[in-house]
């Protein structure tokens, strides 16, 4: 009855190292996938600037980004509820667009 019972723990064991093996590894991946090559003569002036600014290249870029994105013209077509019902993908496509 032991030996089943440490079996059993040394299996499950086993399980929970594979796991957190898999997930650490997909992490990993997760991270390089998000990663960008920035031209080495930008990043060295940024990364002088970053240097007078007491910050990061990181934050330099995610601040960029973050005006780039906000000055891009949104432009919302409002879909008739004719034009729903006749695609309901358009209803999934608003509630997806709801929870961003």
């Amino acid at each position: 009855m032991v030996n089943n019972y440490k079996r059993f723990i040394q299996n499950q064991f086993e399980k929970v190292k594979s796991t957190a093996s898999e997930f650490i590894s997909s992490s990993s991946e997760e991270q390089e996938d998000s990663a960008i090559e920035l031209n080495p003569q930008y990043y060295v002036e940024l990364k002088a600037i970053a240097d007078m600014q007491h910050t990061t290249v990181q934050a330099i870029v995610n601040g960029i980004v973050v005006q780039y994105l906000a000055s891009l013209p949104y432009e919302a077509t409002p879909v008739s509820v004719d034009q729903k019902e006749d695609n309901p993908l358009l209803y999934l496509d608003g509630i997806c667009k709801l929870e961003d």
